[in-house]
């Protein structure tokens, strides 16, 4: 699905990411985590093409990111930045922006568009929310909205920057959930997760990335095993397993 090769980016003359390679493959969930700093939104910004390159390739579907067109682009990728707007605009209004890519001139809404971006909504738990205004809404619920707004786009591919963000404990679960949903209907999601448990119950791989650099890629018991946590974060977790899962804590 995503081939890496040799990326290099950054701002201005601050390198961020140095001859990074990486695979990510089609209908998996691939979640990057890292501590601050290590280059986590760098890396999506630039499969998003929000962020010029200054060297190397990145393929999505054997093709070069530079060869598809702004709409191609839109329908096979999304992406949810982490920092977001709060515009003068409906909820139903603002996901209905995720339909853009399908849209012709004059451009009007279809039955199509409307019906996808209302099953947007309902998925995420919104749906009552549709005509209010983006200011009249708390974090959580403005966080939920632009989420929306992803899954009426209809990629294939999701690139999530911190989801979970202003989301408490139960939607934060909620969303993860509906993560594993999204993989089992085809689609691949690359999140960065700040929470690494969370990370190890829905990824079937996860990426470290640490001075610019992926200095793990594995499965989520190869990072338990690989002492790799402690490395990077500098702190020593302790393994607990609960029925078939597995998590990790972290004494203070």
């Amino acid at each position: 699905m995503i081939n890496i090769t040799n990326l290099t980016a950054g701002y201005g003359n601050r390198p961020v990411l140095s001859g990074l390679n990486l695979h990510i493959a089609a209908g998996e969930i691939t979640t990057v985590i890292g501590p601050n700093g290590s280059g986590k939104s760098t890396l999506i910004k630039c499969l998003a093409r929000q962020l010029p390159r200054a060297g190397g390739e990145i393929t999505v579907c054997g093709r070069s990111i530079d060869t598809y067109t702004p709409k191609e682009y839109a329908k096979r990728v999304s992406y949810l930045k982490q920092a977001r707007d709060i515009p003068m605009i409906s909820v139903e209004s603002l996901v209905l922006h995720g339909r853009f890519p399908y849209m012709g001139f004059p451009r009007k809404y279809t039955d199509e568009d409307r019906a996808r971006a209302k099953n947007a909504m309902y998925r995420v738990g919104i749906l009552e929310l549709r005509h209010k205004e983006l200011s009249e809404l708390s974090g959580g619920e403005c966080q939920k909205v632009y989420l929306a707004m992803v899954l009426a786009q209809d990629a294939d591919l999701l690139l999530l920057d911190e989801p979970t963000t202003y989301l408490d404990v139960s939607h934060q679960l909620e969303f993860l959930r509906l993560l594993k949903e999204l993989k089992g209907e085809g689609k691949t999601i690359v999140p960065i997760l700040h929470d690494i448990n969370g990370a190890l119950q829905i990824s079937d791989y996860l990426c470290v990335m640490n001075g610019g650099k992926v200095a793990f890629f594995g499965t989520p018991s190869e990072l338990t095993a690989s002492k790799i946590i402690d490395k990077v974060f500098g702190v020593e977790p302790a393994s607990v397993t609960v029925g078939k899962n597995l998590f990790l804590t972290f004494p203070i």
